[in-house]
Order: structure tokens, then sequence, then C-alpha cells
């Protein structure tokens, strides 16, 4: 593809609508499956959006309704809840779901740390999540602890026996919290396999990220 013709893609996606989280699976070309090479220009710019609006894990209809299957009559904490949209959708099915962040995406921020969320969906704690554990919460979900900071180590840490951690992002070795961070969930936490391969089956991804869900249960 000349430089000519992606520049000409990049122009029609600005013309189309934008990708939007909570839709099927089947509606999102996801980088696993994506063979066409001259199409990943613009799922790149579509990404770039997205992440403003967002954040980085695309959710899909199916995700949502598993998760709150797995959320149902639980206390939830979302730590690091960034644009808040998921925990928004969950409070939406009934859960009850406390969404916490140190950043106010309402606000305006350092372009170099990170994407500046457009739109805020929900925040319910503006703090370290980690002072609210371990709490009452039965579950803490964890979508895309930022890369080499020890939020993740430190969460995982807070948590007590029992407490089960939804996560979504890279694994070790990937774009997501730190090596330490991975090295205290194979430690301390057990995999449940049946509710993280649910999760993964209905999942998508981004051109060029290779996130991932995992469901575990601290010891």
């Amino acid at each position: 593809m000349t430089h000519h013709d992606i520049l000409a893609k990049l122009e029609a996606a600005e013309q189309i609508v934008p990708l939007l989280p909570g839709l099927p699976a089947t509606s999102y070309p996801s980088g696993d499956l994506l063979d066409e090479t001259d199409e990943f220009d613009v799922l790149f710019y579509q990404r770039k959006r997205y992440n403003r609006e967002f954040g980085f894990c695309l959710f899909t209809t199916e995700c949502v309704f598993i998760l709150t299957a797995l959320c149902k009559g639980k206390n939830v904490l979302e730590a690091g809840s960034g644009s808040g949209w998921l925990a928004d959708q969950l409070a939406q099915q009934g859960i009850a779901i406390t969404a916490a962040d140190w950043t106010d995406y309402r606000q305006p921020r350092d372009k170099q740390r990170g994407y500046p969320m457009q739109s805020v969906f929900r925040l319910d704690y503006h703090g370290d999540a980690v002072a609210l554990l371990p709490g009452s919460f039965d579950v803490v979900l964890l979508v895309w602890p930022n890369l080499g900071t020890p939020f993740g180590e430190k969460v995982a840490h807070a948590m007590r026996s029992g407490q089960v951690i939804i996560l979504e992002g890279e694994e070790k070795g990937g774009n997501t919290a730190t090596d330490a961070f991975f090295d205290v969930l194979s430690a301390d936490f057990e995999r449940l396999e049946t509710e993280t391969l649910a999760l993964n089956e209905h999942h998508r991804t981004f051109p060029g990220l290779h996130d991932r869900w995992q469901v575990l249960r601290k010891k």
C-alpha cells in the first residue's frame, strides 16, 4: 500500500462512525483474526479514537453479559476505572459496583501520560483504589493496569483470601502492569479456567494488541 493510499484510508476513517464498545463480537474485526494487512491502518486509526473514549479493551456484548453473570449478587470494585464505561454498564444491569480511579479523566491531562479520555461515564471514588481494599468487595475488576507502575501489584497484595480478580490486559512481558504483578498472581492466586475461557471465547482485540481476560481467586 502506498503512502497516498494510507492517507486516503485514514481520511475515509474520519467519516465513518467510530467503533463503540458493547457490540456483538462479530461486529469487531479482531486483530487476532485480521489477515488483510491493507486494513491495518484504518483499524489502527480507529483504535486511537476508541482509546480516547473508552480505553484499550474492546468490550463485546457477550463479555459484558458474562461479566454481569459473574458479578451478580456480589460487591464489585473496579480498580483504575478509567472512563468508567464498563462500571456504568454493569451498574445498569443491577451490579453493585464502585468505580475508582486516582485520575479524574474529566480534567485536562498531560499528553505524556496516556490517552486523555474525552468522556467519563462513571467515577464513584476519586482516589487510590488500593485504599478501598480489601473492604467488603467480592470481586475486583482490573482492566489494563498501567505498564511499569506498581498499581496492579498493590491491588493484588491488598486483596484478601477468597476475593476474585477479573483481569483484562496483556500477559507477562506485554504492555500491562509489571512482571512483579504477574509473579504475585502466579504465587498467590488460582486461575478459574471455566470463567476465563468463557470470557476469551467472545473477546476481540485491536491490531497490535494481545490482551486477554483472566479470572483468578486469591488463595
